[in-house]
């Protein structure tokens, strides 16, 4: 479904579906809205989940030419930052938001350069205020090209049938390896659940309570057996946490 929202947002492929209070779900560098469905579709009855495609997924646009601007500015999590807000700032009430992985990324580099105040709840999912090495390594490779094919093989080796461009994965961890996102996590005031898999390998527990110790009043919950991907292990757990009244 294309996006209901003004044409500022039209840019931008989102999935919309279900009734109720908003629920916009942010999906990880490699994958795309899809990888929230899972999840979303146990919430549609109560909620109107909003699934944005971020640049370079799915029906998004594609950084094109020099008109474009720079492409590692196109593919930074600043520019997804400032289109998560606009998204927010379209909906025109108060939200319910969730991320998981790099989604958790660029919403804390939402809250570090426009604020969260149109967030009433948060889920922070499999996440971290420093991704890169030596813990939290998506990827391994240094320079553009070398990511590109790694980015290539990693979606063969793990037989994604939905994901992002090569090209925007590439870039996205060049501007996320690295980045203090703490101060982000500071201006979170709303209520803040952050769930992570015990046996996460992408992004280690340690990173998630830390996380969780760096937002005023979070909540916590670990998950036993869980990897990295907790939309598609435990996607009914995850959507019983998002719907908790008061995650503190």
């Amino acid at each position: 479904m294309p996006s209901p929202f003004p044409p500022l947002l039209g840019r931008l492929d989102c999935r919309v579906f279900g009734q109720g209070r908003p629920l916009v779900l942010l999906h990880g560098i490699q994958g795309t809205a899809e990888a929230w469905l899972p999840v979303a579709q146990r919430l549609a009855d109560t909620h109107r989940c909003v699934l944005p495609n971020l640049p370079g997924r799915a029906a998004s646009p594609r950084w094109r030419t020099a008109d474009d601007g720079p492409i590692e500015r196109y593919y930074h999590l600043d520019h997804y930052a400032g289109l998560l807000h606009e998204l927010l700032q379209a909906i025109g009430q108060p939200v319910v938001l969730a991320g998981w992985s790099m989604g958790v990324s660029v919403i804390l580099r939402m809250a570090a350069l426009q604020g969260i105040d149109t967030v009433e709840r948060l889920v922070l999912v499999s996440g971290t205020m420093r991704a890169g090495p030596p813990e939290a390594t998506w990827f391994h490779a240094a320079d553009i090209d070398a990511l590109r094919s790694e980015a290539r093989q990693r979606a063969e080796r793990l037989g994604l049938t939905q994901v992002a461009d090569a090209e925007a994965v590439a870039w996205s961890w060049q501007s996320a390896r690295g980045l203090d996102l703490a101060a982000g996590a500071a201006r979170i005031a709303c209520p803040t659940r952050v769930v992570h898999g015990e046996t996460d390998d992408q992004c280690p527990l340690a990173h998630g309570r830390a996380l969780a110790a760096a937002i005023t009043g979070a909540q916590w919950l670990a998950l036993p057996g869980v990897g990295h991907n907790v939309l598609g292990a435990e996607p009914a757990r995850l959507a019983a946490a998002i719907t908790a009244e008061n995650p503190r």
